[in-house]
């Protein structure tokens, strides 16, 4: 195990919106489109975000890219987006390969590094000393605050008392937490929100930040709205937050049948950000899922909203 690094002095994580970039696929190949990528960033830079995440989510569809791509795609993102701190996702069924990877994140410039929980490399979940041992073991090791992922629709849902664990590590600077409990939010709120700052999803996003949160980690469709109510909150505007907030209440849902990515792609497209599809050979909206996707977004006013001079509003 390679020896390990001093932490950093100040981990720094602000709240509101953490951005996960959408991976733009060539056609049906594993190659990554820099150029829109790059594009994709620039315009959700447009809302300051607390930052801009990269191969990090299931969104991403990090599971699929090589260690170059990776990097390539991290290189991508810090450069489009001078300013705005980069989330490198550094997930690996290899605690080893997690390390190189979130020690050459760091070197190229990510702000900190992400890793989901994830089972076994046979299949079985981690005990809760298991996963607090495999979490602190990159903690020690990381030379940038880490941000813990928990996802029960990846293999493994951590509980309360796990996550608590994990975060009071002070190399833990936040977690993204994605199981759509609120039982489990309250959880996380009290016991650590006052050391790490405690991401949801865009669905919980309004919840999250009235009991204290720092916010959500979405996919850039979901961030026109989603800032809109981050802005209706700091201004102790409730009810505003709480009208918008309702565009979550059927986007993605709606159009999960394939899956949750098939629909934020399809979504990103018709807002003006064309990412293409989902990886090959996994299918995308047909006709009439989009239509009637398209007529929700036309609802709350965002067709082509990224194409529009004036996009972040």
């Amino acid at each position: 195990m390679p020896p390990a690094v001093p932490h950093a002095v100040e981990p720094t994580l602000a709240p509101g919106l953490v951005v996960a970039a959408l991976t733009t696929f060539r056609g049906d190949s594993v190659r990554v489109d820099q150029a829109r990528l790059a594009d994709q960033v620039t315009a959700v830079a447009g809302y300051a975000p607390s930052a801009i995440s990269v191969g990090a989510v299931e969104s991403q569809e990090f599971q699929v890219l090589a260690r170059r791509t990776r990097l390539a795609m991290l290189d991508t993102v810090v450069a489009a987006a001078p300013g705005v701190p980069v989330v490198a996702g550094v997930s690996s069924p290899s605690l080893a390969e997690s390390i190189a990877l979130t020690r050459e994140a760091a070197r190229r410039g990510a702000s900190l590094a992400l890793a989901v929980a994830s089972p076994k490399p046979w299949g079985a979940a981690p005990t809760p000393d298991e996963a607090h041992r495999w979490f602190s073991l990159l903690a020690d090791a990381s030379p940038i605050p880490l941000m813990l992922y928990n996802n029960p629709r990846l293999g493994v849902d951590l509980s309360v008392d796990t996550m608590a664990r994990i975060c009071s590590h002070p190399q833990v600077a936040g977690i993204k937490e994605t199981s759509r409990d609120e039982a489990k939010l309250l959880g996380l709120i009290a016991r650590v929100a006052e050391h790490a700052a405690v991401f949801t999803n865009m669905e919980m996003l309004l919840a999250t930040l009235v009991l204290g949160g720092a916010g959500a980690m979405l996919p850039t469709p979901g961030v026109p709205i989603a800032a809109r109510i981050v802005a209706a909150v700091r201004d102790g505007d409730h009810r505003r937050a709480a009208a918008d907030a309702l565009f979550f209440a059927d986007f993605p849902s709606r159009w999960n049948g394939l899956g949750f990515l098939p629909a934020v792609k399809a979504a990103a497209a018709l807002m003006g950000c064309d990412l293409g599809g989902p990886l090959w050979p996994w299918s995308g909206l047909d006709e009439t899922a989009r239509a009637d996707l398209a007529a929700h977004l036309a609802k709350w006013d965002l067709l082509d909203h990224f194409a529009t001079k004036d996009a972040p509003r």
